[in-house]
């Protein structure tokens, strides 16, 4: 057998990507020279727990170190370097450079393949105010023994997070495991903006039970101590910041060594190289396609990055890979609810210029008849005419993950609605039904593509639609006494064959029940009986649940 041509393999950055890119290369190759330089104090550490560390979830900080510089030479024989920036690279000679943190002398370092792994950056916002001593961010460990520090040397009772998407949400309900009262300033109209709103008011109702102050479509102007000014002139009181509005890639180095950059991180190719065959680049800093959008996103996300690293190694060892892009999915738990979303919501597609069809179940996680069932909302998105999916948004008690990690991969198999309906899931009384939610999902959405059932959802009722159609509440007296939709009659769907005649061909009818499979039943009956129909997709559910106010009548027991 031939012997190989030992590599220097140089890998910028010590957390997943490029520690996964290391590891994988000695794998496949013992003989390479294998360094990791990383800028701060620590590697392989798990900066997705930051949050249960700050509320002690975690119990000790150590348990999100996984591995040490030592433990690498003993195990791998990886050269780690910590508290070590490159600064530069000469793409010429092939060298980089390197210096101590703290210090101003450089030296340089050989490379045959060079891996960046360098992450992404918290977003400062430009807000007046921002480096003050009481205002943090909490990214990395050293983040968060800041923050711990300042919370043991200061009487902090209010806390203000600025940005609500998913780790400003795990830092929220952590900051209120230590007691504390906390605000959430986001600019956006609602909590983890990606997802959409129907979707996030259930979020809202779970924050505000738990006395979390929200501050929506809300910009801070300047920080002061002890409280956070808003556009609007409120004041937030704020012992403590903490900036999680987001970030960005880092791509500095990558820039001044003149690698092609796009329009959000590093340009790559399938194989993790960049515009320079010898430099590859992986995890939060690189664009790679989205597969709904169709065009390279940042993903900043831990999943992703280690799979990209594994990869880039795979690629410098002459192995056939390829990545195959991102659907883009994320979950986060809040407080008692979790919520995920796979691909893209509503009004993301419709900010791309897509028409998408969608559908909304709330099925039990898992037999109705086995105690501690909990409803989950499903919201998938698909293709009007082809039925591909684009997205699915899931938020519950229990039963989340598992749906969503399924829509996920049939999202990355290309499948559409249509395949949901046969999909073979597990099913056992305590985990799941027979007609599991996603083969719901997959029941409904097929169901409108094949022109079975016509739906409306609830944001496209308005006062004039209202008015004009004739709306058919079929559930019982006693649901229909608790809160209905305005100007509906309650038919339920047991005596609405004997009910027919008193209803006008001559106007749309609007059906609806509790969550969606009575008015499917109901829109069936009616036309078949030769009525304009249409179904309420999700029920009266989704407009209680979904924050739609102006649909709801006064409960009539209380």
């Amino acid at each position: 057998m031939p012997s190989r041509v030992q590599q220097k393999i140089v890998i910028v950055g010590g957390v997943a990507g490029g520690m996964s890119a290391a590891t994988r290369a000695r794998r496949l190759d013992e003989t390479s020279f294998i360094s990791v330089f990383e800028k701060g104090p620590y590697v392989s550490y798990a900066n997705c727990g930051i949050p249960y560390a700050l509320g002690k979830v975690i119990k000790d900080d150590d348990a999100l170190i996984l591995q040490t510089p030592a433990a690498f030479k003993d195990r791998f024989n990886i050269d780690v370097h910590v508290n070590t920036e490159v600064v530069g690279i000469d793409r010429e000679n092939h060298t980089i450079d390197v210096r101590s943190v703290g210090t101003d002398e450089t030296y340089q370092v050989p490379y045959d393949k060079l891996i960046l792994s360098q992450g992404a950056e918290p977003f400062r916002p430009p807000i007046e105010g921002v480096d003050l001593p009481h205002v943090f961010t909490l990214q990395t460990i050293p983040d968060l023994k800041e923050v711990e520090l300042f919370l043991s040397k200061h009487e902090v009772k209010h806390v203000a997070v600025i940005g609500g998407g998913f780790i400003g949400l795990e830092a929220v309900e952590n900051l209120r495991h230590l007691g504390l009262e906390v605000s959430i300033i986001e600019c956006a109209p609602h909590v983890v903006p990606p997802i959409d709103i129907d979707i996030a008011e259930p979020l809202h109702t779970e924050l505000r039970h738990n006395q979390v102050l929200l501050h929506l479509n809300a910009k801070a102007q300047r920080i002061e101590i002890g409280r956070v000014v808003l556009a609007d002139g409120y004041e937030v009181p704020a012992d403590l910041v903490l900036l999680v509005a987001g970030v960005r890639a880092r791509t500095s180095l990558a820039r001044e060594a003149g690698l092609k950059i796009g329009k959000t991180g590093v340009t790559v190719n399938s194989g993790m190289q960049t515009s320079d065959p010898d430099i590859y680049a992986v995890g939060d800093m690189v664009e790679t396609e989205h597969r709904v959008a169709g065009h390279p996103l940042v993903l900043a996300l831990a999943g992703p990055a280690n799979r990209q690293g594994r990869l880039a190694a795979d690629h410098i060892y002459k192995r056939a890979v390829s990545y195959r892009g991102n659907v883009g999915v994320g979950i986060c738990k809040v407080f008692d609810l979790t919520v995920a979303i796979t691909g893209l919501s509503i009004r993301e597609l419709r900010q791309m210029g897509q028409d998408p069809l969608w559908v909304t179940v709330h099925p039990p996680d898992h037999a109705g008849y086995y105690p501690g069932a909990h409803p989950i909302t499903l919201k998938v998105a698909f293709e009007r005419y082809t039925g591909r999916l684009l997205g699915a948004q899931a938020i519950g008690t229990t039963g989340v993950d598992k749906r969503i990690d399924v829509l996920s991969t049939a999202m990355q198999a290309g499948m559409t609605i249509f395949d949901l309906e046969h999909l073979e899931l597990a099913y056992a009384p305590p985990y799941g039904s027979a007609k599991d939610p996603v083969n719901m999902a997959g029941f409904v959405g097929s169901n409108v593509l094949r022109g079975d059932t016509e739906i409306i959802h609830a944001e496209e009722l308005n006062t004039e639609e209202l008015e004009e159609a004739q709306l058919v509440d079929v559930r019982s007296p006693g649901e229909f006494s608790r809160g209905h939709v305005p100007f509906a009659v309650n038919v339920p769907v047991n005596h609405l064959r004997d009910s027919v005649t008193t209803l006008d061909k001559g106007r749309r009818i609007i059906v609806y029940c509790q969550v969606g499979y009575r008015g499917y039943l109901a829109y069936r009956i009616l036309k078949q009986n030769g009525f304009d129909v249409v179904n309420l997709d999700g029920g009266y559910k989704a407009i209680v649940q979904g924050g739609f106010t102006a649909l709801q009548t006064p409960s009539e027991t209380k």
